[in-house]
């Protein structure tokens, strides 16, 4: 009798929610609630109200699902080092895992470019518009911003977390309350006049401003590098298992896409039109643009230091797995098998990460067409196109085959295929 209430007892503990699965949840929140949020505004501003429909129907399905999925083929792979790495495991061989390890790297490197570019041209509108300074050198400017960020990163994963976690959850409240204090100067005109012009548009530009959101809605809300240690928690005895790490995404997403959508109407609302076109024109963030008025003046004067402190984290949370995955390709690829051989080939490995690095945020690319047509589309290969493929390729994760993997599958298709639109 004892004994039955003692795995009774267990079990209780095992599935109830506690303050670690909190946290988790928030980790999940705060990698994905970052940079990229502070884009969507520009880009649904910019296209119009059918954009923010559309997203409206369609963020939650195509970010939580697929997070969902790969966490479940995760939960199935007992490889210990896919604890530290966002790989596959047993599911690929040796030169598959290597190949995923840099795909990894192709897929999310430029996602830190374009965090790099966007710092970068936040400082200085913020040093021109705001403080009036003199033109500031964009060399130097790209030089001292990138060094600052990777001499964060070479102070080691912990310290990177730590840095993380600290700026996280205040980001991410300062969202929420910006986004509640511009409800005063809500106008549904905003929406009505977009609506509007999309309506007069052929419906060939009108398609083509739809298919192209669909990139950006996976670039924002992807949250897929924290699901490797979120799976690699759960996995451990007495944490759950599959089931409660599935709720800890569940709930998560749900905080994210209600926050976000809100913040994004928000901003649609209380905008007019040209404010976002200028924004997108000088490659800037819907932060680096906000004007406030009144008794929010202090508030909008300060959301520039908003969207750098987003813009650090999300480099950083990014970068951090790129840079690791990097540093092991390299030691791989020289046969690397001592800790001398390895700080060597970290030290190889962010030079180049540096010095592209560099070479991007002075070169000053357009981000929102670098999200469209290399990010975004890279990014739906990991989240949607390789756990569609191993889910019917290997006969291990038959059971995941369903309605789930079937809205992966539509949902990789419709956002890859948007980098093939955009160029007709």
């Amino acid at each position: 009798m004892n004994t039955q209430v003692k795995n009774k007892n267990v079990a209780a503990n095992r599935t109830a929610w506690s303050m670690k699965d909190t946290i988790w949840m928030m980790g999940v929140y705060g990698t994905t609630v970052g940079a990229g949020t502070l884009f969507l505004p520009v880009e649904v501003g910019t296209r119009g109200a059918v954009v923010l429909l559309m997203m409206f129907l369609l963020a939650l399905p195509l970010s939580l699902v697929p997070h969902l999925l790969i966490c479940r083929i995760f939960m199935r792979d007992k490889q210990a080092d896919n604890a530290s790495l966002p790989l596959f495991g047993k599911f690929f061989g040796p030169k598959g895992r290597q190949g995923i390890k840099l795909f990894f790297c192709v897929a999310h490197f430029p996602v830190t470019l374009v965090y790099a570019v966007s710092l970068v041209n936040a400082l200085d509108n913020y040093f021109t518009v705001h403080l009036h300074f003199a033109e500031v050198s964009r060399a130097l400017l790209s030089f001292i911003v990138v060094a600052c960020l990777f001499i964060v990163l070479s102070k080691g994963r912990d310290r990177v977390v730590s840095t993380m976690s600290t700026l996280a959850i205040p980001f991410a409240l300062s969202l929420l309350l910006i986004a509640v204090m511009q409800i005063p100067s809500w106008h549904l005109s905003n929406l009505t006049s977009s609506m509007q012009e999309i309506t007069g548009a052929s419906s060939g530009i009108s398609l083509k401003a739809l298919w192209l959101t669909l990139p950006l809605i996976t670039f924002s809300f992807c949250s897929a590098p924290m699901m490797s240690p979120l799976s690699s928690y759960y996995l451990e005895k007495g944490n759950g298992g599959e089931e409660k790490a599935v709720s800890v995404i569940r709930l998560a997403y749900y905080a994210i896409f209600s926050s976000v959508i809100f913040f994004v109407l928000s901003c649609v609302l209380s905008m007019p039109h040209d404010v976002f076109v200028n924004a997108r024109a000088q490659n800037l963030n819907v932060l680096s643009v906000m004007e406030g008025s009144g008794g929010a003046g202090l508030l909008f004067l300060i959301a520039p230091f908003i969207a750098m402190v987003a813009m650090t984290k999300s480099f950083l949370g990014v970068c951090l797995p790129v840079a690791e995955t990097f540093s092991t390709l390299i030691g791989d690829a020289v046969g690397v098998k001592d800790d001398a051989g390895r700080k060597r080939a970290k030290a190889m490995a962010f030079a180049i990460l540096f010095a592209v690095s560099f070479a991007v945020a002075y070169w000053n690319p357009d981000v929102m067409a670098l999200i469209e047509t290399v990010c975004g589309p890279l990014i739906a290969i990991f989240v949607f196109a390789i756990p569609s493929y191993l889910v019917y390729t290997r006969k291990e994760l038959h059971a995941l085959r369903g309605g789930m993997a079937i809205t992966v599958i539509i949902g990789g298709l419709l956002t890859m295929s948007a980098l093939l639109y955009s160029m007709l």
